[in-house]
């Protein structure tokens, strides 16, 4: 009886914690670009008969939250305020199905978990989650070792670099649109926030089947919220056509110099 009743206790305690808490939605893991403005959207199921009472954010710093941002649907219940981070740069609206919160000119200090927290006037809390990453441009990006053009039959080696970005830059190769997924035309390495990508074409006499393919290196964040390229149109002349045309020439004069002595 006694085992019991301490379950029951338990029971208890546990189901209040989930009332306490909320409804929390999974995590949505969110990209930015410093200097740049972003908005968190934080849908809600407004109950029957109950009203918004209040919105607040929450950041994790050093492994507790930290309130960034509290709006009251109801001016007389508290002022609508930034803290922290966010004061001067940052602004909550809500309607009858969502809160968003926007910042702006993003900082890489705006890096962090961010937790809204929606609140009625009866009816319990309801949640959610953002995992913010802070992204940072190069400040290098470009294409080097190609040349102006290329004869039937010989290797092709261009090298790709991304220098100074964060997290690191990924780099793609694209050959007139089709991405190149074979790995030993493509060796990207990662040295002190360099990101370097070599494409290696191998006798381009098979790979170039016509004149001035695209090859493009593509620069994009992990998230995709920001992309670069750089490129190069491939230039392959042709070893016989120009022996032809020397041969001709050649026939030519020798015709000239033949009529001379006639």
């Amino acid at each position: 009886m006694e085992i019991l009743r301490v379950f029951l206790v338990l029971v208890f305690v546990i189901g209040s914690t989930v009332t306490a808490f909320g409804n929390t939605v999974s995590d949505e893991s969110v990209e930015g670009i410093v200097g740049s403005d972003l908005t968190l959207k934080c849908p809600f199921t407004l109950p029957d008969g109950d009203t918004l009472y209040k919105n607040s954010w929450t950041i994790e710093m050093n492994g507790s939250p930290s309130n960034v941002y509290t709006y009251y649907a109801n001016p007389n219940h508290g002022p609508q305020r930034a803290l922290r981070n966010l004061v001067n740069r940052s602004e909550v609206v809500c309607s009858d199905t969502e809160c968003r919160l926007t910042i702006q000119k993003l900082l890489k200090t705006d890096t962090g978990t961010y937790k809204c927290r929606v609140e009625f006037e009866k009816s319990t809390s309801q949640n959610k989650v953002f995992i913010l990453t802070i992204y940072s441009p190069p400040d290098e990006f470009a294409l080097r070792g190609h040349k102006s053009n290329y004869q039937k039959g010989d290797n092709l080696s261009v090298e790709c670099f991304a220098k100074g970005s964060e997290p690191n830059t990924e780099l793609t190769w694209r050959i007139n649109g089709e991405k190149v997924e074979d790995p030993y035309q493509v060796d990207t390495s990662f040295d002190d926030g360099r990101v370097t990508s070599f494409l290696q074409l191998n006798d381009i006499n098979e790979v170039t089947n016509h004149f001035g393919k695209k090859i493009e290196c593509i620069a994009k964040s992990p998230g995709n919220a920001h992309q670069d390229s750089k490129y190069f149109l491939l230039t392959v002349d042709d070893n016989s056509g120009c022996a032809r045309h020397l041969l001709t020439a050649a026939s030519l004069v020798l015709l000239l110099v033949s009529v001379h002595f006639l």
